[in-house]
């Protein structure tokens, strides 16, 4: 049966008009959204969902009304590729794109991931309730952070603030079930002064510099092991159906991803 079906979507799919569907359709995170188009390109379709959604989207089934082509920063999990196999989307190509992180410099070392959410998210909980978040040194969210302003330079985008340190930091915040987590856990403070000796937040490069988080530095070991905390591996997820009737989508497999990292060739 998910033969036959199979067999349908993809001569839908080869028989799409060109005008309808002549480029590829990926769906991706926010924080992901930068490399699907590099991997698309200027033509392509880019659809920003949040990952879960993302997932389920992308297995809604096959033809020329459904998306091409996933982003994500991880493997699917076992049911999510039950999921796609009962919409009859069996053995998708499954592609390590490469890495995707931050790293920090500044003047405050021994930093959590939480204690970035107490300082630089838009908001926080207080007594249970979403509040401005106004801390204003490092001393008020830990005693053992020295007493010295809180001051931020972020020289990454947003979303992968959002996705690495904020969407983490924030649980088990108190009221954590309760609130509204899309404002809980997403958007970085635009109060913060940028100096003087701001921490410092951009993307992971090549060289893997940057200060321990959570007592782990951006070592090649430690990227290769993913104990890194603010780095992901990220996938791409191809329909094998569509492959032979959208235009652009087999160089998919082959396309350079923008704005990622090697995975150290030690990876299992």
């Amino acid at each position: 049966m998910i033969a036959l079906r199979l067999l349908v979507a993809t001569a839908i799919v080869q028989a799409a008009p060109a005008s309808a569907r002549d480029a590829p359709w990926l769906i991706a995170p926010p924080a992901l959204v930068e490399v699907a188009r590099g991997l698309g390109g200027p033509a392509a379709r880019i659809q920003a969902r949040e990952e879960e959604e993302a997932v389920t989207a992308y297995c809604q089934g096959l033809g020329a009304q459904t998306a091409d082509a996933l982003v994500l920063p991880r493997r699917l999990l076992d049911r999510e590729r039950r999921s796609c196999e009962a919409e009859a989307i069996p053995g998708e190509p499954e592609r390590l794109l490469g890495l995707i992180g931050l790293v920090l410099e500044g003047p405050v070392a021994e930093l959590t991931r939480r204690h970035m959410w107490q300082a630089f998210a838009r908001e926080v909980s207080e007594d249970g309730k979403l509040a401005a978040n106004k801390a204003g040194s490092w001393r008020q969210i830990d005693p053992a952070l020295p007493d010295r302003p809180i001051a931020l330079r972020l020289e990454a985008p947003a979303p992968l603030a959002d996705a690495l340190i904020l969407a983490i930091g924030c649980l088990g915040a108190t009221g954590y079930a309760k609130l509204d987590r899309t404002r809980l856990c997403h958007g970085v403070r635009a109060d913060l002064p940028q100096g003087p000796d701001p921490v410092v937040i951009r993307r992971l490069g090549p060289g893997g510099q940057g200060q321990a988080i959570e007592g782990v530095a951006p070592t090649a070991p430690d990227l290769t092991t993913g104990r890194y905390p603010l780095a992901r591996r990220v996938y791409l997820y191809l329909k094998r159906a569509h492959l032979p009737g959208i235009p652009g989508l087999p160089s998919l497999l082959q396309a350079e991803a923008p704005g990622l990292v090697p995975v150290p060739p030690t990876a299992p």
